[in-house]
């Protein structure tokens, strides 16, 4: 995730830089869009980084889920014997 927040950031400092008429990057169009190459690659950037943070607290979720399913059977596994 971190070399999305890089790839952003990097992206960003671009934008800003060919804003400010340093860099000659906004006459780059994308056929079809009415935006510039940079500002396509800053969408994209920024729905990766998203989807990443997503996919990362939906994989948490479930281990989280899986962790407590072990404890409960580890405590029906002590209750199980006793009851026999």
């Amino acid at each position: 995730m971190v070399w999305w927040v890089l790839a952003l950031a990097f992206l960003s400092i671009l934008s800003y830089l060919s804003d400010v008429e340093v860099l000659a990057l906004s006459s780059i169009r994308v056929p079809g869009l009415n935006a510039s190459l940079i500002s396509v690659l800053i969408l994209l950037s920024a729905a990766g980084l998203l989807s990443r943070i997503l996919w990362m607290k939906k994989k948490g979720t479930k281990e989280a889920l899986e962790r407590k399913v072990r404890e409960l059977e580890d405590k029906l596994a002590l209750i199980a014997p006793e009851e026999k």
